[in-house]
């Protein structure tokens, strides 16, 4: 298990993303609880209603007064102007790899992911040099895709295949954008082996769905890190999730949801990762009663943003240890809703993950290579 998580921590070395010229096209119309749903969602009572276990929630907390004065933008709000400005954003980056698409898409079984290296020997190559190089500390050599893939299995496969597709877009960052960037990486990178964890205790019907979900997560903050000369300010040690959206609306009047998904969009990304990304922030500022998403969508949506905000401990403040991560702690408001967001989804299951010694163990023994 340690030589298979070794690997994920050659992704801080590797980092990036791709531009594609963006297209012409206002966002769709959204409502701030259910922006990307294509059908109307069910009312959350029904959600609760219909579920076989009765929630009682406990009594409602008292908001901590830096959420209580914040309001959080949704696409349906920005006008014309901060329509343009997310495309001007988006269009700074370079073009993605043509294999981030197919990996937003599936690339979910080892014939799809060798068959993908095999058509292109450059992305085998650069796939295999990283694997091999002194950062994944592995002890014995991988000499193929194929040995790749049944060795170091095929989560991490596509972590690597992500990571090789965008070696050379940060050639050009500044120091403070790449130490910003490696943040943002970090923060993904243990998001998804959270999501990826967290999945298979759940039972999660696509685990691996969930995991490529958090890969993709914070693409709106790559795009302001790399779009906006002054934004790696935004991800200093530190700063929270509520500090850095505080900042993005302040500075540009846009957020990293509504970048990321316009980007996600602009990018031909599969509308699942679109719809995750827009209501990656959701949590953050609205109570159970105010979350509008169907059912499963709202169940993913909590997920991952626990995951995020895990990746953001051990990113931004150096978590170490999940027996140290407290969704109950005082003076932690982008963690604030988080249990009651559990509770109302029907996801108890996961605040006694949180508390399991087990759970925490395996966590943990990703965390100590992920973050050595």
């Amino acid at each position: 298990m340690l030589e298979l998580t070794a690997v994920l921590f050659g992704l801080f070395k590797l980092f990036g993303r791709n531009k594609k010229k963006a297209v012409d096209k206002r966002p769709k119309p959204r409502r701030q609880t259910s922006e990307l749903s294509s059908k109307p969602s069910k009312p959350l009572g029904k959600l609760l209603s219909e579920s076989q276990v009765e929630v009682v929630p406990e009594p409602p907390k008292e908001r901590p007064a830096s959420l209580a004065e914040f309001d959080l933008l949704v696409s349906s709000q920005i006008d014309e102007q901060q329509l343009a400005q997310a495309q001007q954003l988006c269009e700074k980056l370079p073009a993605p790899h043509p294999v981030q698409a197919k990996l937003a898409g599936g690339l979910d079984t080892p014939k799809e992911l060798i068959e993908t290296l095999a058509a292109d020997p450059g992305l085998t190559a650069d796939v295999l040099r990283t694997v091999n190089s002194a950062a994944f500390a592995l002890t014995s050599p991988i000499s193929s895709a194929q040995h790749a893939v049944n060795y170091l299995g095929v989560s991490f496969v596509k972590s690597l295949i992500s990571q090789a597709a965008n070696t050379h877009q940060t050639k050009d960052c500044s120091a403070a954008q790449k130490t910003a960037l490696q943040r943002v990486w970090l923060s993904t990178a243990v998001a998804s082996a959270f999501a990826t964890l967290l999945g298979q205790h759940l039972g999660h019907s696509r685990p691996s769905v969930l995991a490529t979900k958090a890969l993709f997560f914070n693409l709106g903050d790559l795009a302001f890190i790399l779009g906006n000369e002054d934004a790696h300010s935004w991800y200093a040690e530190d700063m929270t999730l509520l500090d850095r959206v505080k900042a993005q609306q302040q500075n540009c009047r846009l957020n990293s949801s509504i970048v990321g998904s316009t980007l996600a969009r602009n990018w031909g990304l599969p509308e699942e990762i679109e719809r995750a990304i827009a209501n990656s922030t959701l949590p953050l500022a609205n109570a159970p009663t105010q979350l509008d998403l169907k059912e499963d969508e709202l169940k993913d949506t909590i997920l991952l943003y626990l995951a995020a905000r895990i990746g953001d401990r051990v990113a931004y403040r150096g978590l170490r240890d999940l027996a140290n991560f407290n969704i109950d702690a005082e003076g932690e408001p982008s963690t604030f809703f988080i249990k009651s967001h559990l509770e109302a989804s029907g996801q108890q299951m996961v605040i006694n993950l949180l508390a399991d010694t087990g759970f925490r163990k395996k966590f943990n023994h990703l965390l100590s290579t992920l973050a050595a």
